[in-house]
C-alpha cells in the first residue's frame, strides 16, 4: 500500500491504491508487481509535491499534464533513487528561491526547467526499467482520464477538449518509454549456457572434487546443493535463498517455493539433488545451533546466519574466476535460461505422439516456471532455442539447394 508522506500525514494514498487494487490485484498478479507499481506512481507524486503540486487532485479536476510537463516527469522516471532525492532538491531550491512577487505569465514559468538543472545525476542503467515505469505512469493517467471523463456531460465541449488533451499527454509519455530489445529474435539478454558447460560446472562442484574451489566440509555440500535447486529446477535466486529445511522432499524428490514474487508452486527434483540434500541435512545442517534450525531456513553460513543473496552471486563469481571456460555472463539467472533451453529440447526430443500441443508446452513451462498461464515469458525465454532450430532448418536447406543446384549443371 502506497502512503501520502506530505505533510507527515502517512495516510493510505486513496487514488494510487484504487488503481491498482483494480488493475493488478487480480490473484493471478504477481505481489511484486504491484509494489513496483505503486513504488512508481510514489515517485510520480514525488516529483508533483516538489513543483507544489497535488498529482491525484490535478488529474481528477481534470488539469492535465502538459508536453512541459510529461518532458520534465519523464526525465525524473529515469533517474536512480539517490538521482531524484538530488533532483529533488535541487527543483525545490530552484521552485523557493524565486521572488515572491514575481509575475509570472504561464504556469511554467514557476517550474524549475530540468534543461537547467544539473545533469550529474546518474540514471537508471537499465533501459528495460525505464520503460516499465514511464508506461505504468501513462496507464495511470490514462485510467485517471477515463473516471474524469466518465463524470463529465459527453455531449459538453469541454469533455471532448479534455479528451484530446489527455490523450496527447498518453501518448507523449508512451513516446518517452525506451523501446526494448525483447521485439528481436537475436536480442542475446536471454542466454543460456550449453549443456556441456553446466556439465562441467557440475563436475567442478561435487563436494570433494579437486577443481572445486570452496572450502571442503559444510561450504561445499551447501553451495552443490544450491547449485543442484537452481539447476533441476529453474528456479530464481531468491526463491532458493528462502527455502527452508522442509520445503525439500527427500522421499517425493519435489522441491516446494513458497516464496516467490510470481506464483509459489511444487517442482520435481532430480535423485542425485535428494541424495545431496539429505547428505547436508545429515552431516551438517542438523548440527547447526537450536536457534538457527528454529528459524528453519536451509541455506546458512557456518554459524547459522540466514545466507544473502549476494553470497549466493558470489558462488558464481569464483566459479568464473577459477575456470576460464566458463561464460562471464554466468549468474544465478543464466541457470534459469539454461533450465528454459533444456525444457524445449526435451519437448522436441518426444515422439509427436507424447509431445505437448504448443498451447500445452506454454502451460508447462509457466507451470514449472512460477509464471500466469497466459503469460508471455516462456515465449521469451525458448527465443534462444527457436533461433537455433530456426538456423539448423535454414543450414539445412541451403544445403538441399546447393546440391540441387549441382544436379541441375
Amino acid at each position: 500500500m502506497l502512503l501520502d508522506r506530505r505533510e507527515g500525514c502517512g495516510c493510505p494514498a486513496f487514488w494510487p491504491n484504487v488503481y491498482a487494487t483494480v488493475e493488478y490485484g487480480k490473484a493471478s498478479r504477481s505481489p511484486n508487481t504491484v509494489v513496483k507499481v505503486l513504488r512508481t506512481l510514489g515517485m510520480a507524486r514525488m516529483w508533483a509535491g516538489v513543483l507544489g503540486r497535488d498529482l491525484d487532485h490535478d488529474l481528477r479536476q481534470g488539469n492535465f499534464l502538459s508536453i512541459e510537463d510529461v518532458e520534465s516527469l519523464a526525465d525524473f522516471l529515469c533517474l536512480t533513487a539517490v538521482g531524484q532525492v538530488e533532483w529533488a532538491a535541487r527543483a525545490a531550491r530552484t521552485h523557493t528561491s524565486r521572488p515572491e512577487r514575481q509575475r509570472v505569465v504561464r504556469l511554467e514559468d514557476a517550474r524549475p526547467d530540468p534543461r537547467r538543472l544539473e545533469r550529474s545525476v546518474p540514471p537508471v542503467t537499465n533501459p528495460a526499467e525505464i520503460a516499465t515505469r514511464v508506461r505504468w505512469v501513462a496507464s495511470y493517467v490514462e485510467w485517471q482520464l477515463g473516471m474524469r471523463l466518465g463524470s463529465l456531460d459527453r455531449q459538453q465541449r469541454a469533455s471532448e477538449n479534455l479528451k484530446k488533451l489527455g490523450e496527447a499527454v498518453v501518448a507523449r509519455l508512451r513516446q518517452r518509454a525506451p523501446r526494448s530489445s525483447h521485439g528481436s529474435d537475436d536480442e542475446p539478454t536471454l542466454e543460456g549456457v550449453d549443456r556441456d558447460v553446466l556439465q562441467r560446472i557440475d563436475q567442478a562442484m561435487l563436494p570433494g572434487a579437486k577443481q572445486n574451489p570452496f572450502t571442503p566440509g559444510f561450504v561445499q555440500v551447501r553451495n552443490y546443493l544450491i547449485w543442484r535447486l537452481l539447476l533441476d529446477t529453474g528456479a530464481r535466486r531468491a526463491e532458493v535463498r528462502e527455502a527452508k529445511a522442509d520445503h525439500v522432499k527427500y522421499s517425493t524428490r519435489r522441491f516446494e517455493i513458497h516464496t516467490s514474487k510470481t506464483i509459489p508452486r511444487t517442482v520435481p527434483i532430480n535423485p542425485k539433488t535428494a541424495d545431496a540434500f539429505d547428505r547436508f541435512m545429515e552431516d551438517f545442517w542438523s548440527k547447526l545451533s537450536q536457534n538457527a534450525r528454529r528459524r528453519g531456513f536451509l541455506f546458512t553460513d557456518g554459524r547459522g546466519a540466514h545466507l544473502s543473496l549476494r553470497a549466493i552471486n558470489r558462488i558464481f563469481e569464483r566459479l568464473r574466476e577459477k575456470d576460464s571456460n566458463i561464460p562471464d555472463f554466468l549468474a544465478p539467472h543464466t541457470v534459469r535460461r539454461s533450465w528454459n533451453d533444456q525444457f524445449s529440447a526435451t519437448v522436441d526430443s518426444l515422439p509427436p505422439e507424447k509431445r505437448p500441443s504448443v498451447t500445452e508446452e506454454v502451460r508447462i513451462r509457466n507451470r514449472l516456471q512460477g509464471w500466469r498461464g497466459e503469460s508471455s515469458m516462456g515465449a521469451r525465454y525458448a527465443k534462444r532455442h527457436i533461433r537455433r532450430k530456426s538456423d539448423e532448418i535454414a543450414e539445412t536447406l541451403a544445403n538441399d539447394l546447393a546440391l540441387d543446384s549441382g544436379k541441375n549443371d
